[in-house]
Formats: structure tokens, sequence, C-alpha cells
């Protein structure tokens, strides 16, 4: 679980995060929406310890993250797995080398074969087969993404962050993303944080929904609440598409 309290952060004098409190629970797939601007790429930074709040903290299972030593958040940080946008694999390692890289980085006490055993079965968890040995240029888009959570995985994490996971990639492709997603939360009792701005993706994984307004956590449920919600600012996100717009007539 993991829980944000008065979370404040302004970039000269220009209030980001308003005081955003909101919590994220084990199991579920919690997604961050809003504008462009709405603060949403600050408020991971700050779940992460990439940016420092000014004000209030995050908790990690009631631990307060944000008041750690250095050491503290490094063994929090172990902990974590992280699936960038545009995968981030590295170019020079193959597919089996990108997994077993925070094995190398965070478990020294590891065997290689271990290691090994690791990253294999994360890679079949993704169901990447017969491409162990190619190179990120190698493979589909489609195939990055599911090599990058493998790798965010690969560490057993209790907590996993996706920043905009369906970037670059075909609908069916990204409905394939976001079903793998929802499935290793569920089936590794993780909690997860997606950053989107993909409706369909809230509308497919979004146990719970935390909508982003000008730096004010403005509104927070499930997705199928968000379907029904008066709130104005809420509808217009929703409702900006056509496809969406004619599935609330239809």
């Amino acid at each position: 679980m993991i829980q944000t309290k008065n979370l404040k952060k302004a970039f000269e004098g220009l209030q980001v995060l308003k005081g955003v409190n909101t919590t994220f629970e084990k199991g579920k797939t919690s997604l961050i929406i809003g504008q462009s601007g709405s603060g949403k790429t600050v408020f991971m930074k700050c779940l992460v310890g990439l940016l420092e709040p000014d004000e209030g903290g995050v908790h990690y299972d009631d631990m307060n993250f944000t008041r750690m030593s250095p050491r503290q958040r490094t063994r929090v940080r172990k902990k974590m797995g992280m699936l960038f946008q545009g995968s981030a694999l590295f170019d020079s390692l193959t597919v089996e080398e990108n997994v077993i890289f925070p094995l190398e980085m965070f478990n020294k006490d590891m065997t290689k074969k271990e290691k090994l055993d690791r990253a294999h079965f994360c890679l079949d968890r993704v169901n990447i087969l017969n491409a162990n040995n190619l190179f990120p240029a190698e493979i589909s888009g489609g195939m990055k993404k599911r090599v990058a959570i493998a790798r965010a995985i690969a560490n057993s994490p209790d907590y996993l962050f996706c920043d905009e996971p369906n970037s670059g990639l075909d609908p069916q492709t990204a409905i394939v993303i976001d079903k793998l997603i929802s499935e290793i939360t569920k089936e590794f009792n993780i909690t997860t944080v997606v950053n989107t701005h993909d409706m369909n993706s809230v509308m497919e994984i979004g146990d719970h929904v935390v909508f982003l307004y000008k730096g004010d956590l403005w509104w927070e449920g499930s997705s199928e609440e968000i379907l029904t919600s008066q709130n104005k600012e809420v509808e217009n996100f929703v409702y900006a598409t056509e496809l969406m717009l004619k599935l609330k007539s239809g």
C-alpha cells in the first residue's frame, strides 16, 4: 500500500501539487489521469522519490518514504519495479540480459543460474518465447513493452509504477499490455500505479482512478463510477472523444 498525505510541490512559485491525499492499495491497479499540466508526472516522480515534495509525505506500508535516509530509501527502491514510457530497454543487451540487469544490480547473492531462471520465468509470464537472445531492435513495439514488464517484475517488486505504458502502441496491442499489467498486479498482489491519458486503459483495468485537475485531487473512484460522475471537469475529460460521446448517448 502507498499513501500520500497532503502532498505539495511548487516550481518557481507555481503550485503544481496542492495537497494530494490518496491511497493506492495492494492487488489493485490504480490509474492517475488528467489533462496535460494537471500534475500527473510530478505526482509520480514524488511517489518514487525523483522529486522531493515541499510539504506532506509519501508512505510505503506505514513507512514515511519522504523522511528516510538515502540508505533506507534504497531498501524501499529494491521493492519497486518501473515500466518506462518507450520501454527504455538497453539496445546493447539482449532480451534476456535486459531482464537480468536489475537482478545484477540488487541481488548480488543470487547465483548466475538463479538469475537466469528468474529471467526465464518472467519472460515466460509475459509470453515472450524464442526471443531471449534477440536485441531490442529485432523485436516489435509490443514485445518491447512485454520485455520491459518482465524486467520490472524481475526483482519480485511490492510496488509497480507504469508511465504511459500504451504510448506508441496500436489499440489491440495496448489492450494486451493493459490486461497483462492487471493480471500481474492481482497474481503477485502488487501495488500498481499507472500514469496514463488513455481512457481505454481506464475502462479496461481501472480498479482505482485518481483524476488530477490543476494540481488538485479532483475526483477518485472506480472505472464504473467515472462514467456517471457529475463532476464537470471529469466528464469533459472522459467524453472528450467522439467515440466516448457516442457510447454516452447510445
